[in-house]
């Protein structure tokens, strides 16, 4: 393959400006020591008044619940660190296992919720249904003999908490009456209203069961989890070694059967509705007459919107969106007033963008070959759209509005960059958490009528520690398709050096690891690398180099050979500049990235080092929602498991691997990992491997975080001087 032959498209974008404030060197302790972390608000959401509610770190290492107005700017305190304490404990103060950790931190579990009146709080963190009056400060425990219940949540009218205890719904009365069950029969395989492990991870479910909007309904999930195959967990580090049993579906196996119920509140009587379906990825309600259920098959190439009676269960289908590839489940359902009209992002055209639903009908409202991210909110008087997209920055993210009649398309933000946001709920004001390739940014309050805009919080500058500033370009392969490189390189090179290469890389259909924002710690651990002498690149396949579904379903039932392919066009042209050493490269990735890694030292020889952190080294070895969605069944198509399997390549296994793994991985599996080492082993290949005990997915405490990134360091100098 020649390089004229690639076509390679000239640099399009150097974001940023080099300090001129070259003071400090990073180092691994600056970068996961917490030096360069400023104090952050956390648990972020907009109050039933308009105003914004957030914990906010202490000088004492605890947190406060902060009110901010975004009317005038003002912040006040209205729960001090020692009742947040006792009454709402962060997982590190609960002292809670690695796992439950993980799931609160990942989930975006909450520690607390507002009433709708927004004059009581309701902590959730401990197990108890704990309830706080703002004006008095006093806390008061509902249904005290009920311990370790889950996910209490106020009813609508603000006069009930229904929350999960040992399987089944209940609810009781915010005025301290008794608690009444709702749901029967849940136990530890049949879940009423309680999630499993893979729904909320692959089909991004934060909620088990719905109030209806009048208080006097509650829609949930039955989960069945009878058949779902169990992997062992074992905890070695305490003198008696224990092991957990987690349900877990592997491609093919058997998924937790679903249902969906609508139970009265007053009388118990649970409607179920009359239709069935693989997955149940979204419930919501329309009003209080007609709940919303979407319904997708197990290819997940068909998706039903049924509108459902709550008293009867009988349902009418409202939409169905089909798809040759797959569908992407997301939270953009909005329903007019009336519910006879509703807004829902499409990805139809290959590019996710909002329609208009009428009495089943549906039209554009925004098109063209770009994304929109999220419908932000929708002023349902003036009939405006407000939604995320990429159209100014194929890399970043702005703010844009647009009427319901497709006309009037503007965008709201401006800057290179990316701006998150979060919009209250009347879409009057948002946050504008904004940050570029270059800048760790900042977070606003603007307010929509009135342009008025007040600082939120301001991340910490890194402009003294001497960073260099990247450079993005498309690549072309030689068919055309379009392959993302971002370099990192010493601002100074040396005339006739050659410095060794770090390919940092994920694979995974539509899941790009280039974005015009800021990268946090591993960007600044790639910037330490680049300090050390190193050139840092990381590559986007032709699968995730573009934003667009259009993109992503070129890697349909090929994960790992379509972008070890586009791999190779960048590191052709990599290799090709004058300072790069081909004699000496590495590649690394976790989890997706893992995979991809372990498939390139197992299928290709463009890499003389790899470092995998919890790769996924067969599909058939990860969960069934994710690996089905891209790779389909494997009893349907073997030879595609078999094609896209780093296991089957270890004949061809060259150059040597670092292998790291959590031993309470409970997403992607440490049985990846050993049935490489297996693999490996029985053909007498050399490997390194460092497992990290009762760790998770991602690999977390200061001490475990420094050691981690000392050795991945500290491997790469060894290996590639």
């Amino acid at each position: 393959m020649s390089r004229k032959a690639a076509g390679f498209f000239p640099l399009i974008l150097a974001l940023g400006a080099e300090s001129s404030a070259q003071t400090k060197s990073l180092t691994i302790e600056t970068i996961f020591g917490g030096e360069l972390s400023a104090p952050s608000p956390s648990q972020v959401r907009w109050m039933p008044d308009g105003r914004l509610g957030f914990f906010y770190p202490t000088s004492t290492q605890g947190r406060d619940l902060v009110v901010f107005d975004p009317a005038n700017g003002e912040r006040r305190v209205v729960v001090g660190t020692a009742v947040l304490r006792e009454a709402a404990p962060s997982p590190s103060e609960a002292g809670v296992d690695e796992r439950e950790y993980t799931r609160r931190t990942r989930f975006g579990v909450p520690d607390y919720h507002w009433s709708p009146d927004g004059t009581r709080l309701l902590f959730t963190s401990t197990g108890k249904i704990l309830v706080h009056e703002i004006a008095t400060q006093t806390t008061t425990r509902l249904a005290p003999e009920k311990s370790r219940v889950l996910d209490p949540r106020f009813s609508p009218d603000g006069k009930q908490i229904a929350f999960v205890y040992k399987h089944d719904l209940w609810v009781v009365p915010l005025d301290g009456g008794e608690e009444k069950q709702i749901t029967f029969g849940g136990t530890d395989l049949i879940l009423h209203g309680e999630l499993d492990w893979v729904y909320p991870e692959e089909l991004g479910v934060r909620a088990g069961y719905h109030w209806s909007p009048d208080s006097r309904h509650i829609a949930f999930l039955e989960l069945d989890e009878t058949l779902v195959p169990t992997y062992p967990l074992v905890e070695e580090v305490s003198r008696q070694a224990t092991v957990d049993l987690q349900r877990y579906p592997k491609p093919g196996d058997p998924n937790p059967r679903v249902r969906v119920g609508l139970v009265s509140v007053e009388s118990g009587r649970t409607a179920w509705i009359d239709r069935a379906a693989e997955y149940v990825p979204r419930i919501q309600w329309v009003d209080e007459r007609t709940a919303a259920v979407q319904l997708l098959n197990r290819g997940q190439d068909e998706l039903e919107l049924v509108l459902i009676d709550p008293t009867s269960g009988r349902s009418r289908s409202a939409a169905i969106e089909k798809d040759p590839y797959w569908l992407n489940v997301n939270d953009d359902l909005t329903f007019l007033d009336g519910g006879e009209q509703f807004l829902w992002t499409s990805e139809r055209t290959g590019f996710r963008h909002v329609y208009l639903f009428d009495k089943g009908s549906s039209r554009a409202i925004t098109q063209g070959d770009w994304e929109v991210s999220e419908i932000e909110g929708v002023d349902r008087q003036r009939g405006i759209v407000y939604f995320t997209g990429n159209r100014d920055n194929p890399i970043g993210g702005d703010l844009y509005r647009v009427n319901l009649d497709g006309a009037g398309l503007d965008r709201l933000t401006d800057g290179r960059g990316t701006h998150a946001i979060d919009m209250n709920p009347k879409a009057t004001a948002y946050l504008d958490d904004f940050s570029s390739m270059n800048d760790p940014g900042r977070t606003v309050v603007r307010s929509l009528d009135g342009g008025r805009e007040f600082p939120f919080h301001e991340e910490k500058p890194v402009s003294e520690y001497a960073l260099v500033a990247p450079e993005y370009r498309l690549l072309d392969s030689p068919d055309g398709a379009k392959i993302g490189l971002l370099v990192l390189k010493p601002r100074e090179l040396e005339a006739g050096k050659k410095y060794p290469l770090v390919a940092y890389v994920y694979g995974m259909p539509g899941f790009a690891t280039i974005h015009d924002s800021w990268g946090g710690s591993r960007y600044l651990f790639h910037q330490f690398l680049v300090q050390q002498g190193f050139v840092v690149a990381q590559i986007d396949d032709r699968t995730s180099a573009i934003r667009g579904h259009k993109y992503a379903a070129l890697g349909d039932h090929n994960i790992g050979p379509v972008a070890v392919k586009d791999h190779e066009v960048a590191v052709e042209y990599l290799t090709s500049l004058p300072y790069i050493d081909s004699e000496h490269t590495a590649v690394w990735g976790w989890s997706g990235g893992g995979f991809t890694t372990t498939f390139h030292m197992s299928h290709t020889r463009l890499f003389q080092f790899g470092i995998a952190g919890a790769p996924v080294t067969d599909w058939r070895l990860y969960d069934s929602i994710y690996t089905e969605r891209y790779m389909g069944i494997p009893q349907d198509d073997p030879e595609a498991y078999e094609r896209t399997s780093s296991l089957e390549g270890v004949e061809n296994y060259s150059g040597r691997l670092l292998l790291i793994h959590g031993t309470h991985d409970d997403n992607v599996h440490p049985q990846n990992t050993m049935k490489l080492i297996d693999a490996l082993i029985k053909k007498r290949k050399q490997f390194d491997l460092m497992f990290y005990p009762n760790e998770t997915h991602g690999i977390r405490g200061t001490d475990e975080v420094i050691h981690l990134w000392t050795m991945v360091y500290e491997y790469l100098e060894r290996n590639l001087r």
